[in-house]
């Protein structure tokens, strides 16, 4: 039985589940981002104002720098805690947290749903950040920050 034990640990694996799971992981890539971001990605260096326009709607704030010859237009959206957490992650920490909160109040010490460390609490504001080359009108970068970290 030892025998066995140092026999497989020796095996290479085999080449069919290696390329199986490098499959698998390049497939479930996209599932980690959003529509919004898989389009950016693709728009990138590639996309002119009005297909952004025509793709995610008019931005909610639009800046011009003469000095940069850049245009900046900002995105504003509350995401949703599945676009955050598409592989539902989170989901077990929030069971977590709200069992304590539920065993907090049962023995008289708060469970106070005000809480800041309660994640259903916490702002899901983010801007995305989209920078135009003035004189082409291409998108050259873009960027998700949290609404209270962008510079306006």
């Amino acid at each position: 039985m030892n025998t066995f034990f140092r026999n497989a640990r020796s095996r290479p694996l085999p080449a069919r589940m290696m390329w199986s799971l490098v499959l698998f992981l390049i497939l479930s890539l996209p599932a980690c981002s959003s529509s919004r971001e898989s389009y950016l990605n693709g728009a990138l260096k590639n996309a002119t104002q009005e297909e952004v326009v025509e793709q995610l709607g008019e931005p909610w704030k639009k800046k011009s720098s003469l000095l940069r010859s850049q245009a900046t237009w900002i995105y504003r959206y509350a995401l949703t805690q599945d676009e955050l957490d598409p592989m539902g992650v989170d989901k077990l920490g929030r069971s977590v947290f709200q069992a304590t909160e539920s065993v907090g109040a049962m023995m008289g010490l708060g469970g106070n749903s005000d809480n800041p460390l309660n994640p259903d609490t916490r702002p899901l504001c983010f801007h995305y950040v989209l920078t135009f080359d003035e004189a082409t009108k291409i998108l050259q970068r873009w960027g998700r920050e949290a609404c209270a970290d962008t510079d306006l």
